[in-house]
């Protein structure tokens, strides 16, 4: 089970929050904002836990009834507010949206004691997904909190929530995890400790993502055909061969286009840092030779190039031609570089 302990890279706010809760002076809102798969859900539910734990020292102690019934989601006390899962009868299943008698909803129930006699905790994941109408009312409540009620809310996309609702709001935002513990979080659950690093090093700071590419064999397949074309390909008679092979795969276009950045921001990492971490020693001798010593002008040309591929998508121009441009980039860059 997820603890506080296991946010303490992400700072001492976190901490905080864990000490204001067990001298009953937590604030009444929180609003959890980052990057996706940084935790903001998994954090939510853990402060809703301690809220609701039963015992008085170890908060929450996930012994007790109140700690065992908030993991299942199966609390009287809990109420959690998200797209697609109505609260009001008058909702309809499904909506991408949540709608105002969701929260009304809510309101109502908050006009009741609760049930165990103690705190009542909402939750909204995703709070960008309330309308404005359900923001506005959500807003009365947050203005005039019922005793002992708390509101958890999330969002990747906090610009988007009324500026009038954040402000009622303490806002912590998490940032991405580092790839070393995610790689720990990888070998604790039973992956190989070399698969746990290649899928850390390119997951973007998020555990879930880590997780998902560490089973993804497919994943792994593109990651070195994308190599082999941009980087070890040193022939340009290929490049018909390989652009006409993908004229017909522009869905995984944004895919590509991803990996080949991740690329390009390790030889850049290394340019400016020249960390061991950072070698880029699966490259050939060629792009190892650019890491260390090309311009950052260099570097730039090639993520504009990237950049521009990607806007070019978006405009529907012939995804054949695209690929084509980009890979004669690549292998030109990369011939100035040889031996």
């Amino acid at each position: 089970m997820i603890s506080f302990d296991d946010y303490l890279y992400q700072g001492e706010e976190i901490q905080s929050v864990h000490r204001q809760i067990k001298e009953h002076r937590l604030v009444h809102a929180l609003m959890i904002t980052g990057e996706p798969g940084t935790g903001k859900r998994t954090l939510a539910f853990l402060i809703a836990r301690a809220l609701l734990c039963r015992d008085d020292h170890d908060i929450p102690c996930d012994c007790c009834e109140g700690c065992r019934l908030a993991a299942s989601g199966e609390h009287p006390d809990l109420t959690v507010i998200e797209k697609g899962i109505p609260l009001s009868s008058e909702t309809s299943k499904g909506r991408s949206t949540i709608p105002v008698e969701d929260i009304r909803e809510m309101i109502r129930q908050c006009s009741r004691f609760a049930y165990e006699g103690g705190n009542r905790v909402i939750v909204i994941p995703d709070a960008e997904n309330m309308t404005v109408q359900a923001q506005n009312s959500l807003l009365k409540i947050l203005e005039e909190p019922p005793a002992n009620t708390y509101f958890l809310l999330t969002s990747g996309r906090a610009e988007q929530i009324l500026t009038t609702v954040r402000s009622r709001c303490r806002m912590i935002r998490l940032v991405p995890w580092e790839t070393d513990y995610i790689s720990k979080q990888l070998t604790d659950a039973g992956i190989d400790p070399a698969t746990a690093m290649k899928a850390a090093s390119v997951s973007g700071g998020s555990i879930g993502n880590a997780f998902r590419l560490a089973a993804d064999d497919e994943y792994w397949k593109l990651r070195e055909e994308i190599m082999n074309a941009f980087f070890r390909n040193r022939n340009r008679s290929s490049v018909l061969g390989f652009s006409a092979a993908w004229k017909d795969r522009k869905s995984e276009a944004p895919v590509l286009f991803e990996i080949l950045e991740q690329y390009v921001h390790q030889l850049l990492r290394y340019r400016l840092y020249k960390e061991k971490k950072d070698y880029p020693d699966t490259f050939p001798e060629e792009w190892q030779a650019f890491a260390a010593s090309a311009d950052m002008e260099k570097i730039m040309l090639l993520q504009d190039g990237i950049s521009a591929a990607r806007q070019q998508c978006e405009f529907n121009v012939n995804f054949q031609a695209v690929i084509e441009r980009l890979l004669l980039l690549f292998i030109g860059e990369g011939e100035l570089w040889q031996q």
